[in-house]
C-alpha cells in the first residue's frame, strides 16, 4: 500500500482528515465512527467516500481488517475530566462520561494483538493529575501538553498521547485580531435579556466575578471554543452595537484552523457545537508530521 489505513473514533468532523493533509501524509483509507448527526452532516460534506460504523460500542460487530490499521487516533469524550465539570462539581474523571475511554483503549489492545506496529492518538483535555496519570499508565506512554495558542488565536489546552515522539512547535504569535470580522455582523449580537447582561458585565470580563464572561474584543488569545457560546464560561464577546456580539461561525472555524465556511452545510448553533466538539486542525498536523521519524 502507498498510504495509511487509519481509524478516527469519537471522529467528530473529520479534523484528523484534514490534519493528515496537512501533515502530507497519504491516505488510503479512513474509517470513522460519530454518531453525532450535525458532526457526520459537516464531515460527509467534505470527505463523502470515507466509512462512518457509527457507534463506537458496538465495534466488536463492524465489518473491518483490523490488522490492516496503521493509526487509530481518537478523543474520547472529556466532560468528566474538564474544568466545567469542575464547577458544576461533576469531575469524576473515568467514572463519568470519559469513561468511553476504555472503548478507546480496547479497540487500540484489539488492533495491536494483530497488528504491534499501529501506532496511536489519543486526544482529552488539562485534567487532575491523578487522571493523568492513570491514562499514562493505561496507554504506556505520557501524554503531553500542548496548548493550541501555539498555532492559532484560541487559548485550548491538551494532553495528546502518541507512541512516536514529537516537540511541540514554536509559537507562531497568532493574534485573534488580524481576524476579527468587521461590518454588519447583528445576527450575531447578543440579545440584552438579564442573564446575557450578567454575562456581559459591561465588559468587565471574567474579572467581575462568576457568570461573566471574558471580553475578547482586544485581545489576541480567544478563549477555549465550547458547544454554546450563549453560556458562561464561552470562547468570549465582543463589543458590538452598545452591548456585544458573539464569535462569528467563521472566527469559531478559524480558531480551530479550519477552512471558513467548513462548517457551512449546518448552522450556527449546530457549528457551535461540532466545532467546540473539535480538534485544532494545526495542532493535530504538526503532532502527525512526526509520525515518520517518531
Amino acid at each position: 500500500r502507498d498510504g495509511m489505513n487509519i481509524l478516527a473514533i469519537f471522529d467528530g468532523i473529520s479534523v484528523g482528515r484534514v490534519a493528515l493533509e496537512r501533515a502530507s501524509i497519504k491516505v488510503d483509507n479512513y474509517y470513522r465512527a460519530e454518531i453525532d448527526k450535525h458532526a457526520n452532516i459537516v464531515a460527509s460534506s467534505h470527505y463523502p467516500d470515507d466509512i462512518n460504523f457509527g457507534d463506537v460500542i458496538k465495534w466488536r460487530e463492524w465489518d473491518l481488517d483490523w490488522a490492516s490499521i496503521d493509526l487509530l487516533i481518537g478523543g474520547s469524550p472529556c466532560q468528566s475530566f474538564s474544568i466545567a465539570a469542575a464547577i458544576t462539581g461533576n469531575r469524576n474523571g473515568l467514572d463519568g462520561k470519559s469513561g468511553l475511554f476504555y472503548i478507546y483503549l480496547d479497540i487500540l489492545n484489539h488492533i495491536k494483538s494483530l497488528n504491534p506496529n499501529i501506532r496511536f492518538m489519543l486526544e482529552n483535555v488539562k485534567m487532575k493529575n491523578e487522571s493523568k496519570k492513570q491514562l499514562d499508565e493505561y496507554l504506556g506512554v505520557k501524554g503531553k501538553y500542548f496548548n493550541s495558542e501555539l498555532v492559532s488565536f484560541q487559548k485550548r489546552p491538551r494532553y495528546y498521547w502518541t507512541n512516536w515522539d514529537w516537540d511541540l512547535p514554536v509559537d507562531k504569535k497568532i493574534s485573534f485580531q488580524d481576524y476579527k470580522q468587521d461590518g454588519d455582523l447583528s445576527k450575531y449580537k447578543v440579545k440584552e435579556t438579564p442573564s446575557r447582561i450578567k454575562m456581559w458585565s459591561n465588559g468587565k470580563g471574567r474579572k467581575n466575578g462568576f457568570g461573566a464572561c471574558a471580553n475578547v474584543t482586544y485581545s489576541d488569545k480567544i478563549y477555549c471554543l465550547t458547544t454554546k457560546q450563549d453560556r458562561c464560561p464561552n470562547s468570549g464577546l465582543i463589543e458590538y452595537d452598545g452591548f456585544c456580539r458573539y464569535l462569528t461561525q467563521n472566527e469559531l472555524e478559524i480558531a480551530q484552523t479550519l477552512p471558513t465556511g467548513y462548517t457551512s452545510c449546518v448552522s450556527y448553533n449546530q457549528a457551535q457545537k461540532v466545532l467546540g466538539n473539535g480538534w485544532t486542525a494545526d495542532a493535530i498536523a504538526h503532532i502527525f508530521r512526526g509520525i515518520e521519524c517518531g
